[in-house]
């Protein structure tokens, strides 16, 4: 291996890091905004039952798939 390039496993383990924190920006931001506690299972956005399976896979989620893809592009790229 020449100097200045970085193995792949060290490419691999900088990608993950870098896809963990992106995950946790995300997480985090969906922190800030409260929701009343009745509205668990009802998406934050459009108000439809956010489904069992997502549930179930993220707990906390606020938000149906649909609306979640949407909030995650960010403004103006709805």
């Amino acid at each position: 291996m020449s100097r200045g390039f970085r193995d792949s496993d060290e490419t691999q383990a900088m990608a993950d890091q870098a896809v963990a924190q992106e995950i946790e920006r995300i997480l985090e931001r969906g922190h800030e905004e409260s929701l009343p506690p009745t509205a668990h299972g009802v998406c934050a956005d459009c108000g439809s039952p956010i489904g069992e399976e997502r549930l179930a896979a993220v707990p906390s989620a606020v938000r149906c798939i649909r609306c979640q893809a949407a909030w995650e592009q960010g403004p103006g790229r709805r």
